[in-house]
């Protein structure tokens, strides 16, 4: 019966081990890959608003004029800065025929936030780092002792969570739920929304729909992994049993 029992809970601790190493993985594959962002950037109307909305622009000049290539390097510094403590947000530059001279992409407030961004990726660095630290020894210790949770059970779980989450964004609207997580994670003094008209930032990003795509495809790679890792540790502990019952 303590057996049975510990089992039970050892389970529950790993489909929660399970589905925050999916988090944390999904992450580091997006942001290895900027997110993705030269796919958006084509095909989800990022070009159009760039073109749209950079020559309204009240503080900067010739965004407009500026080519794919350079605002795949500027996402690419952001997102570097962002996982670095904020360094080098300061010392992003674009220029164009039409900018007059070099033009730094980032106002102070827009500095400021992507900043408070940089302290929030910081302040969950270690807990990142200890799932993926943490998931393959108690994989490892699921196959031994044969305690590997069912697939039937992790899949309901991670489709009951997904229907709940879906169930909250449609009901309130995403881009509610977007400004209240702003809300309560920022600093009250601090500017996160940015009109288009004074903003580089947003406007390269089309803010909020960047967002929403970068959430989207972050969502499928954490279904993915982890229906992933349940299907295999299931397939390799029944195929185990199956050896040693021979």
């Amino acid at each position: 019966m303590g057996n049975l029992n510990f089992k039970s809970v050892f389970a529950v601790i790993f489909a929660v081990h399970s589905l925050l190493f999916a988090i944390a993985l999904g992450w580091c594959l997006l942001a290895s890959v900027q997110f993705g962002y030269g796919v958006w950037h084509d095909h989800t109307g990022i070009n159009e608003a760039i073109a749209k909305y950079a020559p309204q622009n009240h503080y900067k000049k010739g965004f407009e004029h500026t080519t794919k290539e350079q605002r795949l390097d500027m996402f690419s510094q952001i997102n570097f800065a962002i996982h670095n403590g904020g360094a080098g947000l300061e010392d992003i530059y674009y220029e164009t025929a039409t900018s007059d001279g070099p033009q730094k992409l980032l106002r102070e407030p827009e500095v400021v936030h992507l900043q408070d961004v940089a302290n929030l990726i910081d302040f969950f660095f270690y807990p990142l780092v200890y799932v993926l630290l943490a998931w393959p020894p108690l994989a490892i210790l699921a196959i031994k002792r044969s305690w590997v949770p069912k697939l039937k059970g992790q899949v309901l779980t991670l489709v009951g969570l997904v229907a709940a989450v879906g169930a909250v964004l449609l009901i309130v609207g995403p881009e509610k739920v977007f400004n209240q997580l702003h809300i309560w994670v920022f600093p009250d003094d601090h500017q996160w929304f940015f009109y288009y008209q004074d903003s580089l930032m947003s406007t390269m990003m089309f803010a909020p729909h960047l967002f929403g795509w970068i959430g989207l495809a972050w969502a499928i790679l954490i279904v993915f992994i982890f229906t992933g890792t349940a299907v295999a540790l299931n397939n390799y502990s029944a195929k185990l049993k199956s050896n040693r019952s021979d």
